[in-house]
């Protein structure tokens, strides 16, 4: 509750502006927050400038654009991208109650007060020093923490900006060879259904930023942020003056992506951290606004595994390798992609599935999204599903680990992957078979 007696901070157990909250609708809150998660939240657009707001020391919920703090964050919003605002609908309330924070009172009992407070600092530093070396452990793993709770946020961004773009266009996500059937961004024949293309869908038409494309976890130093995006003309399009282009082609997912557009630079680094669902095969249908809980439809890219057994006893090892610089050979023990959040020898990362939740699993294949692989018999039909292979629908063995193609695009379970390239099928434009193109590490 506010304390109209103290001015912001003063006796306070928190640092001013430390601690933010949320609301959208005037109605109900959500926090606390950091800054830095605010700032997440901005780049993903769930916090917008009429966003209300609040941290200790304000008197009363004012709107985001009105916070010194947070206004100049919305200057990060990409220049000529389309905003969306959340305006306080009738009975919105300007004046409600601010979020609870307990407070701790400076006492004033003089000059005893003061020499007992001395003994006790001191005594405290005698005990605090020795300590150090035990907490910088743990302001580490708070660091970690909160680059996954970031990361989070982005990816949830990412996704929340798949279905804004999926209400206008029949529950589909982007899928750059239908939007692009006019051939006025690439030419007839190119392979437009790549994850670089849509996730440059989704900046150009600002759902997200180039930002919110790179993990703040990301371990590979050849992924970086695209600080050069063109939200307008882009270079390199078939329509040679960019005008009619309906995304930047220069934006790359990886450091392999061929195809500079314009931009010349290869061998620079590519510019997205995450992994999509490949929408070839079986698994077109779940390119779409499924709203199913299981459907892994974007998340942190994960190694490569090969199975160990088969049936109801098959267990995932990770493929020995050394390290690599990325490619199409598959990744194992030596993968950047373990260094994203777990550790050497173990993934964990945020999953996000098609009913909008963010899960942060810490195995390959949760048991919270189970598959039935027909073929096992014995009662031990339904198993975890790996995430990062494609499995046999029916024997759940792998069915290749560096493309999906033949037999393997008949399969429905969960996969996400990058890819770089593959097949056009040349009365569709779309890329109908990845034979040798999912990119690791």
């Amino acid at each position: 509750m506010n304390d109209s007696n103290q001015s912001g901070g003063t006796g306070t157990g928190v640092t001013p502006g430390s601690i933010w909250f949320v609301s959208r609708d005037g109605r109900a809150q959500s926090g606390p927050f950091t800054l830095e998660q605010i700032e997440a939240m901005v780049l993903s657009r769930e916090v917008v400038p009429t966003s209300l707001i609040w941290r200790d020391g304000l008197a009363a919920w004012i709107t985001a654009s009105q916070s010194p703090e947070i206004s100049p964050l919305f200057a990060k919003m990409p220049q000529g991208a389309p905003g969306r605002t959340f305006p306080v609908p009738p009975g919105g309330n300007m004046h409600m109650p601010a979020p609870e924070i307990v407070r701790v009172r400076k006492s004033s009992g003089g000059l005893i007060a003061m020499v007992i407070g001395g003994v006790v600092l001191l005594l405290s530093c005698l005990v605090i020093v020795p300590m150090i070396g035990i907490l910088l452990p743990a302001l580490g793993k708070a660091r970690s923490s909160a680059r996954q709770i970031k990361d989070s946020t982005q990816i949830r961004g990412i996704q929340q900006g798949m279905l804004f773009w999926a209400q206008t266009n029949s529950d589909l996500y982007p899928t750059p060879s239908q939007v692009d059937r006019s051939n006025t961004t690439l030419a007839p024949g190119s392979e437009k259904d790549l994850p670089r293309h849509v996730a440059s869908m989704l900046i150009f038409n600002g759902f997200v930023s180039p930002e919110v494309m790179l993990s703040p976890a990301e371990s590979n130093p050849m992924i970086a942020p695209d600080v050069a995006y063109m939200y307008s003309n882009p270079a390199g399009t078939a329509d040679a003056t960019g005008s009619k282009a309906l995304w930047d082609p220069g934006f790359k997912a990886v450091p392999e992506d061929t195809g500079t557009f314009g931009r010349g630079r290869p061998g620079t680094p590519g510019n997205l951290s995450y992994a999509f669902t490949p929408f070839v095969g079986e698994r077109v249908p779940r390119w779409s606004n499924t709203f199913q809980s299981t459907d892994a439809i974007v998340g942190n890219r994960g190694p490569a595994y090969v199975a160990v057994g088969n049936g109801g006893g098959l267990r995932w090892r990770l493929v020995n390798s050394t390290p690599s610089n990325g490619g199409n050979t598959p990744i194992g023990t030596g993968s950047n992609t373990l260094l994203i959040h777990g550790g050497r020898t173990t993934w964990e990362g945020n999953i996000c599935y098609n009913d909008g939740a963010v899960n942060f699993e810490t195995t390959p294949d949760p048991t919270s999204t189970p598959f039935t692989f027909t073929g096992i018999a014995g009662g031990q039909a339904v198993q975890p599903d790996n995430l990062f292979v494609n499995e046999n629908d029916i024997t759940r063995m792998p069915d290749g680990t560096s493309g999906i193609t033949g037999a393997g695009l008949n399969n429905t379970n969960n996969l996400l992957r990058t890819w770089t390239g593959g097949v056009v099928d040349p009365a569709s434009g779309r890329i109908i078979d990845i034979p040798s193109q999912l990119w690791f590490d």
